[in-house]
């Protein structure tokens, strides 16, 4: 991200249009353009580890066009003014790779670093959106997930860059399998509760086991923590979620 910020920097005549093949000059062959994969299947394809993050806005569907519109304007504001400026205060450095929207929220990419940096750097994250103020009112709740998973950086239909893999899909079925399983146990323990158990469940972070050896280090970070074993997918695949509720 650095060498990339100092690249544009150098060549004042960078746009969005040409953005792709400064990027690609960046990352050389590692980047998969889909024109030509067919022709070359097995060298244009380069699996990298990655920290990878997905971040849920809670209830954006729900929400008025307009209170959408503003909840985008408050999550891009502060993903950009923390991360992007390296406000985040962690015990280690994080390189982040890409973001890639998803409508609700976005995937952060991020390169491959040891627990204790990664778990500091997502409990920062989900801390700080709970201190978002702004003229409004309105509440930016957020949920994410998080693991270290394989990735493959390519060119997209519009010429974005952009990440497809099993660790994308990875990070996506911990968040919605681990909401969902939560949801239900709040429900058992609190049937009088039905309609709630959303809220019960934001400002939450949902890891997969790639995460998971060193949170004895922020048992101060959180209200509880959950383990989940072998929790199925509407594919039938299973794995195991921990999630801490309530970060502090």
């Amino acid at each position: 991200m650095n060498k990339l910020k100092d690249f544009i920097e150098k060549n004042k005549k960078t746009t969005l249009e040409n953005l792709p093949e400064i990027i690609e000059e960046q990352h050389g062959k590692k980047i998969l353009k889909m024109t030509s994969v067919l022709s070359d299947f097995m060298t244009q394809v380069h699996e990298e580890e990655k920290l990878i993050i997905l971040i849920d806005i809670v209830g954006f569907s729900k929400s008025s066009t307009r209170d959408q519109v503003y909840k985008i304007y408050l999550f891009q504001s502060y993903l950009t003014k923390k991360i992007l400026t390296n406000k985040i205060a962690t015990s280690g450095k994080i390189h982040i790779s890409h973001f890639v929207p998803t409508g609700d929220g976005c995937y952060i990419v991020a390169d491959k670093c040891d627990e204790n940096t990664a778990l500091n750097f997502l409990i920062s994250i989900v801390s700080g959106f709970r201190k978002i103020e702004n003229k409004d009112k309105i509440e930016l709740s957020i949920r994410a997930s998080a693991l270290i998973g394989k990735v493959v950086p390519f060119f997209d239909m519009a010429r974005h860059f952009n990440y497809i893999g099993e660790g994308m899909n990875e990070a996506a079925r911990i968040l919605s399998g681990g909401q969902n399983i939560l949801e239900k146990e709040f429900l058992k323990e609190n049937p009088d509760q039905a309609g709630k158990e959303k809220l019960f469940s934001r400002n939450s972070l949902y890891l997969g086991d790639s995460l998971v050896s060193s949170l004895h280090n922020f048992t101060e970070s959180y209200s509880k923590l959950y383990k989940f074993e072998n929790v199925p997918d509407k594919h039938g695949l299973t794995r195991n979620i921990t999630v801490l509720q309530g970060i502090l």
